[in-house]
């Protein structure tokens, strides 16, 4: 195949193709998880560091992960515009008194690209892979001192940490003669605060040390050796339970290192079995529902949905998210 247009092509995925898949920092590389993840957090604006603790806090702040009181099997499809795609399947368990961990996996990237040369020849297709998969652990340390009888003046539950670790994954190919393949490590911190029964402030830092490194002497004759850093972000946020006991809110302001900021504001308004949701995320109006249900004998299930306008007219995205108690 023509390695001028392998090139070009790699060039437009790596760099970008990063706005069609990011709303914010898509030209630099990792913006697939930047895009947000589950349909709860995406139906309120993505104001979630204080508010991270069901199935997909691993994503948000894994220092929620010691408040999941049930073990929580996860699963997110997002339907997008231009054949893209973007899933997720984890698992939350608590570790009762005094932690939790998660593990989970993001998928994301677009298939059956049709491909052209330099000539102007349809020379099949192609497909475009990114991958991240999580391992989560959070802690409340002062629980834990708590048990060899120190500060025991403090609420259990006062300060929580946690840590991700992510194992980064990208891949283009034909299914033939061409395979191009990068791959990173990044981390994760948050700590998430209770100075109220009412009130949580959580704080994250993402992404650190993470890149997608790749060689491609295998591919061009004169390869080189890639490393796409992701920018640093950071997020601090508040979680409020008001005084009535069927309204929610939160506020995230989040920056990066690339010089972007952003700001998160959602509502979340409950029933017996029904949740409406409302946010605004950064430059756009959100919103979303759910059902929460038993389901069998002492098993609930919870069913989210978010609707999400375009950002640079690509086309509006539906997000479906379960989540199964037990």
């Amino acid at each position: 195949m023509n390695k001028v247009f392998w090139a070009v092509l790699i060039t437009a995925l790596l760099v970008a193709g990063g706005p069609l898949i990011a709303q914010n920092s898509g030209g630099f590389s990792g913006s697939f998880l930047r895009l947000g993840l589950g349909a709860r957090a995406l139906g309120m604006g993505q104001a979630q560091v204080a508010a991270a603790d069901d199935g997909y806090g691993l994503f948000y702040n894994p220092a929620a992960l010691p408040n999941v009181e049930r073990r929580r099997f996860s699963a997110s499809y997002n339907h997008m515009s231009l054949d893209r795609q973007f899933n997720y399947i984890g698992i939350a368990v608590p570790l009762p008194p005094l932690a939790g961990a998660s593990i989970g996996w993001i998928n994301s990237g677009v298939n059956d690209i049709r491909a052209y040369d330099s000539n102007g020849q349809d020379i099949g297709e192609i497909g475009h892979g990114l991958n991240a998969f999580y391992f989560s652990f959070g802690v409340k340390p002062i629980a834990l001192a708590q048990a060899d009888n120190q500060l025991t003046g403090l609420p259990s539950d006062f300060l929580n940490i946690g840590l991700t670790v992510k194992f980064l994954s990208e891949n283009v190919t034909d299914e033939d003669d061409f395979d191009y393949s990068g791959s990173g490590l990044g981390l994760d911190l948050g700590v998430l605060l209770k100075p109220h029964a009412n009130i949580s402030i959580g704080y994250q830092v993402k992404d650190i040390n993470a890149s997608l490194e790749s060689n491609t002497s295998d591919i061009f004759d004169r390869g080189v050796t890639l490393d796409n850093k992701f920018p640093i972000s950071q997020r601090v946020g508040v979680f409020y339970q008001t005084p009535w006991e069927w309204a929610r809110v939160a506020y995230d302001f989040e920056w990066n290192d690339a010089g972007r900021e952003e700001q998160h504001f959602g509502v979340e308004l409950l029933s017996d079995i029904a949740i409406g949701r409302l946010g605004w995320d950064d430059d756009r109006f959100t919103l979303g529902g759910g059902l929460s249900f038993k389901a069998y004998k002492k098993s609930n299930m919870i069913l989210d949905y978010a609707f999400l306008n375009s950002v640079e007219d690509e086309g509006i995205s539906h997000v479906f998210s379960w989540q199964f108690l037990f």
